[in-house]
């Protein structure tokens, strides 16, 4: 698979929208539509947050891990 011309660019935008989030994971979507970038979502959980997490006690430990302290 070829890299998009504009790769470099999404890596920057991305690591960009992340560097304030509070969370031990994100996942930034950008698509790239004919050479032009455009942003689809910032998720917090992989699967979309559909997924569940086993064992349930963790879903918790995880929530726990972000905090919102200091955000306006």
């Amino acid at each position: 698979m070829t890299k998009a011309k504009n790769y470099d660019k999404m890596l920057e935008i991305a690591d960009k929208l992340a560097s304030d989030i509070p969370a031990p994971f994100v996942r930034i979507d950008l698509y790239n539509i004919v050479g032009k970038i455009y942003f689809g979502e910032i998720t917090f959980h992989h699967g979309g947050g559909n997924n569940g997490i086993e064992p349930e006690e963790w879903a918790e430990r995880m929530g726990d891990w972000i905090s919102i302290d200091g955000l306006k």
